[in-house]
């Protein structure tokens, strides 16, 4: 980020170059020390995998020698005990991998999901909604391992992606509140923590905890919920 320094009152011209020049030398590092640090990490990343594969392959060598050994020896059952154990060591780690792979791709999507649901939220409702939102978003995968969402309000389905949970919520008098866009007596007014006088609205802040967003900004607003 440059800095313009003839903005700075009180400064000759000399002193801006000089501020300047000491300004950039010191970008400039900062930003080589930036990238030298990634590449170290990527380095050590690197030579960490290529380090856990040596052992892995050590490890399989291994073991395929006292297979070896003990057909050799004619100890064909405890060959074939070795052998299952393998496989089903390999098979749990395969299953790891796929779970650890699954949850990746599900919070990734997850993510983007919601990303498009807080776009529809105003600015003045994002702090208090999130969460809740995120509870009624249920994200799965169909037999073609397509993604899957469903917005669920009170226990129902109310919307299969964004742009229906938008239409449903353009239509819902408690969600109008902090959607963009849409006409509401209380829409871009940030819901009030309070009755009145500095008192805690208790019924705000029970509904709140309990991720009831429309009982949450009907108590706010102090209206019947």
């Amino acid at each position: 980020m440059s800095i313009d320094y003839t903005k700075v009152a009180g400064l000759t011209a000399e002193q801006v170059t000089a501020l300047t020049a000491m300004h950039q030398t010191d970008l400039t590092s900062l930003i080589g020390n930036r990238d030298d640090l990634k590449l170290e990490k990527l380095g050590v990343q690197d030579k960490l995998k290529a380090s856990e594969e040596a052992l892995e392959s050590a490890r399989l060598a291994g073991i395929a020698a006292e297979e070896l050994r003990l057909v050799d020896s004619g100890k064909y059952t405890e060959a074939l005990a070795l052998r299952e154990k393998e496989t089903i060591a390999a098979i749990a780690l395969a299953n790891e991998s796929a779970l650890t792979a699954k949850d990746a791709l599900t919070a990734r999507d997850r993510g983007d999901v919601m990303g498009g649901v807080m776009g529809l939220i105003h600015d003045d409702h994002q702090w208090n909604s999130r969460a809740m939102l995120e509870n009624m978003l249920e994200v799965g995968y169909n037999d073609q391992q397509q993604l899957t969402t469903a917005f669920k309000y009170n226990g129902e389905v109310v919307a299969n992606n964004v742009p229906e949970f938008k239409s449903w919520a353009s239509e819902q008098d408690s969600f109008k509140q902090i959607l963009k866009g849409v006409d509401s007596s209380g829409a871009g007014t940030p819901p009030s923590n309070s009755s009145g006088g500095g008192t805690v609205n208790t019924a705000a802040e029970a509904a709140r905890q309990s991720n009831d967003l429309g009982g949450y900004l009907a108590a706010s607003m102090n209206k019947p919920i």
